[in-house]
């Protein structure tokens, strides 16, 4: 659908705005759906140009596509600012970790460099302070099996295929690897394409959709001669991203309709007796990325597959339904308004208890996008607090008495 289709369809009734994290910081038109539709259609049809302002309140926006869940005329917001962004000055491409920025920064904190660093106060007068300290502890990568068979004693139920992606290979492995004992401990054999790269989702919201498209045929061709039940992902900023494949490649189909996020793939076996779940007896957080609620409609899924847990309970945060501000670059590109909207979320986290030590905050975080994740963990170091943020599947797969 072409972006002038989409801007016909608005019938700017405002309804979004409520919903809008922007909107809710601001109370400016400007940076609420309706306004920036309006900006849109104005650049759209040359009555405005690009310039520093316009880009400022579209650039504002986090994309979590709260408004498309509540607008009454199914207006697509989120292809609407992808095209929108085209249409702008072009950004620098959005880098990647290579293996070898990776082995550097995993020396620079296994060295001790980062601790002296960050204590010499260094950062902050250089303008590196926020963007340091979301850099999460780097774990060693080992390269991927291609195939990961189910054991011998294990009942074979099918294959999977594990989308590792790029910025989740290296920050997100614990999750991954997690992910991939689950589905081999259930009965599933899991392939690991080596072909495959970054989902294309920072290229296309950075208004290079060429370079996007590119990304995306290469992982249909990474995938396409898989027999396969489904593709798998733990990150569900880019599994929403995998899932609208068809939007740029016309044979993305079949692709897009094997896309699951794990926790919901997961919740879909049949669990078998032989795989015991020890107790947890504490209370963890539940935050709720944007991208499971607003685009792959699985929001309850994390939860779900955490009742497997004897004894766990699980409280959602307060603020589930609205962004915390980690939007992949957002947090690095909108600093303050993410910052802002992060407070949010971890004064809500402060306001949970455990039912039977209600003077005992709780220690544990779980969220299903690795961006929410790094950006709440780096709002909780600044606080000074130790809770963990983790995956829901790896606080599950910790539990199984029977994993490899």
């Amino acid at each position: 659908m072409t972006l002038s289709a989409e801007l016909d369809r608005c019938v700017m009734c405002g309804m979004c705005s409520q919903h809008c994290p922007t909107y809710q910081l601001t109370a400016d038109e400007n940076e609420s759906p309706r306004g920036r539709i309006a900006l849109i259609a104005a650049l759209s049809s040359e009555q405005l140009n690009a310039d520093a302002r316009l880009q400022s309140h579209l650039e504002h926006c986090t994309g979590c596509r709260a408004c498309e869940a509540y607008c009454p005329s199914g207006v697509r917001f989120g292809t609407i600012m992808n095209e929108a962004k085209a249409l702008l000055p072009r950004q620098p491409s959005p880098s990647m970790p290579s293996p070898q920025t990776t082995r550097w920064l995993r020396l620079y904190q296994r060295s001790g460099l980062q601790k002296i660093t960050r204590a010499s106060g260094l950062l902050k007068p250089l303008g590196l302070a926020q963007k340091e300290n979301l850099l999460p502890r780097i774990p060693d990568t080992p390269d991927w099996q291609s195939y990961y068979p189910v054991g011998p004693e294990i009942n074979h139920c099918g294959d999977v295929a594990l989308f590792t992606g790029c910025i989740a290979n290296v920050f997100d492995r614990e999750a991954l690897d997690a992910s991939r004992r689950l589905l081999n401990a259930l009965g599933y054999g899991v392939h690991v394409p080596p072909a495959q790269g970054c989902c294309g989702a920072m290229a296309l919201h950075n208004g290079q959709p060429d370079e996007a498209t590119a990304l995306a045929q290469q992982n249909l061709d990474a995938f396409s001669k898989l027999d396969i039940e489904a593709i798998v992902h733990t990150a569900s900023g880019c599994t929403a991203h995998l899932s609208e494949y068809s939007q740029q490649l016309p044979d993305g189909q079949d692709f897009v309709g094997k896309i699951k996020d794990i926790s919901q793939f997961l919740n879909g076996l049949e669990w078998p007796a032989h795989l015991p779940i020890t107790p947890l007896h504490k209370t963890v957080a539940l935050h709720t990325p944007c991208s499971l609620q607003n685009v792959l409609r699985q929001a309850d899924a994390p939860r779900q597959l955490l009742q497997r847990i004897p004894e766990l309970e699980v409280v959602p945060l307060a603020q589930n339904t609205r962004c915390c501000g980690g939007a992949g670059q957002y947090m690095l590109e909108q600093a303050d308004f993410a910052r802002q909207l992060r407070e949010q979320t971890l004064d809500a986290l402060d306001n949970i208890s455990p039912v039977e030590k209600p003077r005992q905050k709780t220690d544990t975080l779980v969220t299903s996008n690795l961006g929410c994740a790094l950006h709440l963990a780096a709002g909780l170091r600044e606080r000074g607090q130790t809770t963990v943020v983790t995956h829901p599947v790896v606080l599950l797969a910790r539990q199984l008495d029977t994993m490899d």
